[in-house]
């Protein structure tokens, strides 16, 4: 019997410690799931608010290395069948109204006789650089008296653009051009296993807890991580450019209902047949599945080129290969890449209606 208490004691002792350990561990995750998330809030304001203006002390203006350096996370939201429209935001070099609409720097015109709406995803929006190094800032400064509305987004499809024209066209005055600038965009996307930012973000609601990261640390650490390429084999392939031609008719027969003047812009990407070794190739990781996927963008490029599309603007070997125009291997631009492009677009702006946008 004696024994038998003894046991029963020890038992009573260590089911007691572990239920004392577990409460512990229940409060130290509980006060870290607090605090982390107000330290990384703290330490993104103070980051943001000290170096966001810094930049490297020798950069070529409008390189690949002119870039924001501390790059905010964005905050964005998604209307029915639009992905990544932007927030109001405010920042030295990063500036969104209520609206959506991004600035164009501190010499954005605010009257003018002509409006320009740019319409795009993520290389037109401009990633990674100030407002006025964009694609519509540039654009603005080559079209005299003309103000560029900048409403492209993020991860924002051909769907999305048309949509995004739609409600806009609900609550603003009519402007006397349009600019689809995603005719490259959804080949792209298509062949990405996870592209929409709402999503991507909501999977990862569970990365401050402390134990879970510390799992995945130490015991998860052996998960292989892939590339999220999935246009790997030919039906695949084929899917995605059918996709994304269908996208472009239904962009473009929508954008001829309208009754403005409109233009579909195809915007340069490293998959668009340089070699290599061209400078213009300087991105790291850019060598992963490099030759399947420019055999999709040729796909879909050449496809794109047998509509024979009047409105349409292919910049596709727009950029010289002689240095890095590229910020990554998404596609987003340098203000060198903006500028060089806003130039070719206005030509064609210009040549097409010489009255009003000279």
């Amino acid at each position: 019997m004696q024994f038998q208490n003894q046991v029963k004691t020890k038992i009573y002792l260590v089911v007691t410690r572990l239920f004392q350990l577990f409460i512990v561990l229940c409060l130290i995750g509980g006060f870290a799931d607090i605090i982390i998330p107000v330290v990384e809030y703290s330490t993104s304001v103070l980051e943001k608010k000290i170096t966001e203006n810094q930049r490297p002390s020798e950069i070529e203006p409008g390189s690949v290395n002119d870039i924001v350096e501390q790059w905010p996370a964005l905050p964005v939201y998604r209307i029915p069948g639009i992905e990544g429209v932007p927030k109001e935001y405010h920042s030295a070099e990063i500036n969104i109204s209520a609206d959506g609409m991004r600035s164009n720097g501190p010499e954005t015109r605010k009257d003018a006789k002509s409006t320009v709406l740019l319409l795009g995803s993520s290389p037109a929006w401009g990633y990674r650089i100030a407002d006025h190094q964009t694609l519509s800032a540039h654009l603005e400064r080559n079209l005299p008296d003309t103000r560029v509305q900048n409403y492209a987004g993020l991860a924002q499809n051909l769907r999305g653009n048309v949509l995004r024209w739609y409600s806009l066209d609900q609550n603003e005055e009519k402007p006397d051009l349009i600019i689809i600038s995603g005719a490259s965009t959804d080949i792209g996307l298509n062949c990405s296993a996870y592209y929409n930012i709402q999503n991507s973000r909501n999977n990862n609601y569970d990365s401050k807890n402390l134990y879970y990261n510390l799992y995945k640390k130490f015991w998860k650490n052996d998960v292989k991580h892939y590339d999220d390429f999935i246009c790997e084999t030919e039906l695949k392939q084929n899917l995605a450019v059918q996709q994304s031609i269908l996208a472009v008719i239904n962009a473009v027969n929508f954008a001829r209902q309208q009754g403005i003047p409109f233009y579909l812009v195809y915007l340069p990407t490293p998959y668009d047949g340089y070699d290599l070794s061209d400078s213009i190739m300087n991105i790291d990781s850019i060598a992963n599945h490099l030759p399947t996927k420019q055999h999709v963008f040729r796909l879909y490029h050449e496809a794109l080129m047998d509509m024979e599309i009047p409105e349409l603007i292919d910049l596709a070997k727009a950029l010289p290969s002689d240095k890095p125009y590229f910020l990554d291997k998404g596609s987003h631009l340098s203000s060198n890449a903006s500028q060089l492009l806003a130039e070719k677009i206005a030509s064609r702006i210009q040549q097409d209606y010489p009255s009003k946008f000279k």
